[in-house]
């Protein structure tokens, strides 16, 4: 046992959603909150509060027709919040800032005295609501963006007219209180920090720290040898503008008949650009699958040649992790924390988001017939050494005895 069990430092994790949620966030929180005894030998007392703990039971996500109702509906007003500022405001504040909301007024009811050390954030309007408010309390407030070091990037990929200056006073305010009175901002990797540095020069960089997500290793089943020679792309997430699966089919359509026929590409994951992906697919002679949400992403995963995810804008995957443990080599684009995933073509290949450039790729791995197998050793490696749940722990533990 380590010898700082006898100086704990209590850190809690506050994430304003719930910890089973079908979502790389919740993922993320649920995989810290499972390490609570590896945290205790690191002298780390770690705890989690969520809308869970909020509502005094754990929520079931796995009613798919419910999950399904909803997110129809969502995307629905999604699409209307294109052209309202008040509906994107609405959609901004149902979806988020009321759940930070709760969450903190509920945080707030625990004594001063039962209070830990670190209070640690998942949310940005979490943290704002928090830090709104002056405390006679003297605990270090810690904030982690999942993003790619803006703010607000992801908001404004989802809702463009959040980009409008109708926006600006809530931007800046929260922006102020935030990134002014928090002690530490987090990152998922080292590019979304400096790119943060980069954005906000009036945050001293001293205030800034990043450490890789990391997720428990497998027992898993060995990968299926395809029977055909066809390449067997996968791509794991949402369907959406932001993740860009729509660019994948538009870079194999640039591909000729003959050679689109020689690639199969599965989609896991649904979203509001499904019927359009649809759409788009019947027009390709290339084998494209879409088997919606699944519990059995791993299986997916271990029947693929190479992982692919054509974003525009990401923190750290968690999908391009799980690839990375089940040994396969990914294909994706040179933004955020993603480039510190890969060593060019050594365990995959970076492109731009540009969908000539994918399509060149595709036709320049149809004609160099790389060693994939090989190439998803490299990409396990990576994972082992850099983005399995072992290395997250030493980091985060590390971070937090620094406070």
């Amino acid at each position: 046992m380590n010898e700082n069990r006898s100086i704990m430092k209590k850190v809690t994790i506050i994430f304003p959603g719930w910890i089973k949620a079908p979502n790389g966030a919740a993922q993320f929180v649920f995989g810290l909150r499972s390490c609570i005894n590896d945290f205790a030998n690191q002298g780390i007392e770690l705890s989690t509060f969520t809308l869970d703990d909020v509502h005094g039971e754990v929520r079931n996500f796995s009613n798919n027709d419910k999950i399904k109702r909803k997110a129809s509906l969502k995307n629905k007003l999604m699409r209307y919040a294109k052209y309202s500022h008040l509906m994107t405001y609405a959609m901004i504040y149902f979806s988020g800032l009321r759940y930070s909301k709760r969450i903190v007024e509920a945080f707030d009811e625990i004594p001063n005295d039962e209070l830990p050390d670190i209070i640690h954030f998942q949310d940005l309007f979490a943290c704002y609501y928090y830090l709104k408010r002056k405390r006679k309390n003297k605990k270090s407030v810690y904030l982690t963006l999942h993003s790619n070091g803006s703010l607000w990037s992801m908001y404004e990929e989802y809702y463009p007219l959040f980009r409008s200056c109708f926006f600006g006073i809530m931007k800046r305010r929260i922006e102020d209180v935030a990134l002014n009175r928090v002690d530490k901002v987090n990152f998922v990797a080292d590019f979304p920090r400096w790119n943060f540095c980069h954005l906000y020069p009036h945050i001293s960089s001293q205030k800034t720290s990043f450490v890789y997500n990391g997720i428990p290793d497998i027992e898993g089943g060995s990968k299926c040898i395809s029977s055909t020679n066809q390449t067997r792309l996968v791509c794991v997430g949402t369907l959406c503008n932001r993740k860009n699966q729509i660019g994948i089919l538009h870079a194999l359509s640039k591909l000729t008949s003959e050679q689109q026929k020689s690639f199969s590409m599965t989609f896991v994951g649904d979203g509001p650009s499904r019927n359009i992906l649809e759409k788009v697919a019947a027009t390709l002679s290339a084998d494209i699958y879409f088997v919606g949400n699944s519990n059995q992403v791993n299986d997916y995963l271990t029947n693929s040649d190479a992982f692919i995810l054509f974003s525009k804008d990401e923190g750290l995957p968690i999908s391009i992790i799980e690839a990375m443990r089940c040994g396969l080599p990914i294909i994706s684009t040179r933004i955020a924390g993603i480039p510190e995933m890969i060593v060019e073509g050594i365990s995959g290949y970076l492109v731009d988001v540009d969908e000539q450039q994918l399509s060149e790729l595709f036709e320049k791995i149809l004609i160099d017939r790389p060693d994939f197998v090989k190439m998803g050793e490299k990409s396990r490696i990576i994972y082992e050494e850099k983005f399995s749940q072992k290395a997250m722990i030493l980091s985060y533990a590390k971070l937090w005895q620094k406070a």
